[in-house]
């Protein structure tokens, strides 16, 4: 290199080293404390795209889909004229394109029915008071499924494991007809004066579930239970001592004729007797000394032919459209967050009259309760 190049070199050595040392000592770090370090430079975060999850198939879809590749609905006992049930369904087949085929039978003829045909089923879906509901399990006439809305079904109304569950309920009250009654009952206990004498219609015990519910209701009345039925049959013995009773099993028919001027029938039935007649002076009165509540179950058959449309209908049943429809046949739905139309409420007994009702919970007891106060009838009817 050239002599001027060497020159400017040493300068700008000599230059650094001339700046070195005039520079401060670094601060001696104690030996109990650690090191200084230099806070690391901020750095912005690296930036990345937020996990999508996979959207979620809704299995509704699916069941829909598969419920009208299957054809019409096969119920037993579900007539037209039951809780609304030909509303209900016209519900369902307006919303689905599913039709509805029926064969009205008693609750025995339907537990018998589905015994009957467990090789070959036929039915998809019924329904039955809770009495049943031991029976239904023990035989294994259901099977397993859970709506939409299950955690909202009380767990008294329902099996834990959705072999069955309780879509409404009604109350055991008095029909009476004021036109033929003057002084109109208020409990069980006024239904023994003389005054009432031939004028109380009801159904055979020996033969009906909603008979045995009535004497169930009156043994509420007298410090009774489920468990204890005595206190209701030591009742209507009173009742057939005193004849009371008429004999005359009630039907809108024979009410409409005035031959069933105080019938015992179930809150629901008695206000569409109430509303059907308007020309008839009928008022619906709940005892006010105890009465019950009775609960009835629908369930997918086992070995449903049509199952997905089975599983479909307890989807309806249980939603609010389906409970609003069991509604309009004046039973009270079991989801206590389903609303009423006010215009619909007013039709039913004031709340504060429903103080008086109880709830049998133990199916297991209502199974044996039903079969002793049939057997208990046989010793004190006439």
């Amino acid at each position: 290199m050239s002599k001027k190049i060497s020159l400017i070199v040493g300068l700008f050595v000599a230059l650094a080293l001339g700046m070195s040392a005039c520079a401060p000592a670094s601060t001696p770090v104690p030996p109990t404390q650690a090191p200084v370090k230099p806070a690391p430079a901020t750095q912005a975060p690296a930036t990345q795209a937020p996990a999508i999850a996979a959207p979620t198939a809704d299995p509704m879809i699916k069941l829909v889909a598969d419920a009208k590749a299957e054809g019409p609905i096969v119920s037993y006992g579900l007539p037209d004229d039951w809780v609304n049930y030909g509303g209900l369904f016209k519900g369902f087949t307006a919303k689905y394109g599913i039709n509805h085929l029926d064969t009205d039978m008693d609750s025995g003829t339907i537990i018998s029915t589905l015994e009957a045909e467990k090789s070959s089923p036929v039915a998809d879906t019924t329904d039955l008071g809770l009495a049943f509901a031991k029976l239904v399990e023990d035989d294994g006439l259901s099977q397993a499924y859970k709506n939409a809305n299950w955690d909202e079904i009380p767990d008294y109304a329902k099996n834990p494991d959705g072999l069955w569950s309780a879509a409404y309920w009604g109350a055991m009250v008095f029909l009476v007809n004021a036109d033929k009654v003057k002084t109109v009952p208020q409990t069980w206990e006024d239904l023994l004066k003389t005054d009432y004498k031939g004028t109380v219609c009801m159904k055979d015990p020996r033969s009906s579930a909603t008979a045995q519910m009535i004497v169930l209701a009156s043994a509420y009345a007298h410090g009774g239970n489920e468990t204890n039925v005595q206190p209701g049959l030591d009742f209507f013995k009173k009742m057939i001592d005193g004849e009371i009773l008429n004999g005359v099993s009630p039907s809108s028919a024979n009410i409409q004729k005035g031959e069933c001027p105080i019938v015992i029938q179930w809150d629901f039935d008695a206000l569409s007797n109430k509303y059907g007649n308007p020309n008839m002076n009928l008022q619906v009165v709940i005892p006010t000394d105890g009465t019950v509540a009775g609960m009835y179950i629908q369930f997918v058959t086992a070995g449903a032919p049509h199952v997905n449309a089975a599983k479909l209908l307890m989807e309806y049943e249980y939603s609010d459209e389906g409970q609003l429809a069991y509604a309009q046949g004046f039973v009270h739905p079991i989801r206590t967050k389903v609303q009423l139309p006010a215009d619909l409420l007013a039709k039913f007994p004031p709340a504060d009259a429903y103080k008086s009702v109880n709830f049998p919970k133990d199916f297991v007891a209502l199974d044996k309760a039903g079969i002793a106060i049939a057997d208990g009838w046989a010793l004190i009817a006439k």
